[in-house]
């Protein structure tokens, strides 16, 4: 009899023991992940995972392959302050900058690549030029950007437009090369080794592996938070009285 209620108190309870130690290791790694992005830098794939912890595998792994890992323009932060004070210098110029492409995902770098490969693919996409392999474009890095309206005229016969040469030197101005000019007008360049990183493709394993995460809150947010003190207490109105009493001390000390 003491055997059996043995048998059947280990079956019970071995199973409970099993899925308290799993709950415990999932809280775990949730509370590191949930460090790593409060410290603004993730693991893409980390990222990607947070935010596809639901469906199947399969769907999981289309999801993680098609997250982004940076927003639409970002480029490296190194960088960053030359490229925004070219974007200023431009607007000042009376020219508004129209950029088609900044950071890419390696998976994106190839389908441009195999798409410039093709005569047929070319042709639909008249704004593809030079397409590099994956891993050796500085758009992966981050330190590359395509604006378009430098150069006008059919492919092989580009000609600059009086705006686009104004285009040029402002980005030359704040340390952007036109590295291929009519060959490909719209693409400017900055060199990662100038900015901290031994190769090209050093800057493009940081930029593919490590995800940009922007916490801003939404102007609704920022309204209410200018009236709400930090400690979650109401700021003290000011009384009409208080006002009076200002007043009369700037009088005296005028007087």
């Amino acid at each position: 009899m003491n055997r059996r209620c043995f048998v059947v108190s280990a079956a019970i309870f071995v199973p409970l023991i099993a899925l308290i130690h799993s709950g415990t290791s999932i809280t775990c790694r949730a509370e590191a992940l949930k460090k790593q992005i409060q410290s603004g830098c993730v693991s893409c794939a980390n990222e990607a995972a947070r935010k596809t912890t639901k469906g199947s595998s399969k769907r999981r792994t289309r999801l993680v392959k098609s997250t982004s890992c940076h927003s639409k323009n970002y480029v490296d932060p190194k960088i960053a302050r030359n490229y925004n004070a070219a974007m200023r210098d431009m607007k000042r110029a009376g020219i508004k900058p129209r950029v088609t492409s900044a950071w890419r995902s390696s998976q994106t770098q190839a389908r441009l690549h195999r798409c410039s490969l093709s005569t047929r693919c070319r042709r639909s996409n008249p704004g593809l030029y030079r397409a590099l392999p994956p891993g050796h474009s500085i758009h992966e890095a981050g330190f590359a950007v395509d604006i378009a309206g430098v150069a006008t005229g059919p492919r092989g016969g580009k000609q600059i437009t009086p705006r686009g040469r104004r285009i040029v030197s402002i980005m030359k101005k704040n340390g952007f090369k036109w590295r291929y000019g009519l060959k490909d007008p719209v693409h400017f360049e900055a060199d990662p080794t100038k900015h901290g990183y031994r190769s090209v493709k050093q800057a493009i394993a940081r930029s593919q592996t490590t995800c940009q995460l922007r916490l801003a809150r939404s102007k609704s947010q920022k309204r209410s938070s200018n009236k709400v003190a930090v400690n979650g207490v109401s700021p003290k109105p000011r009384l009409a009285s208080d006002t009076s009493k200002s007043r009369m001390r700037a009088v005296k000390l005028k007087a």
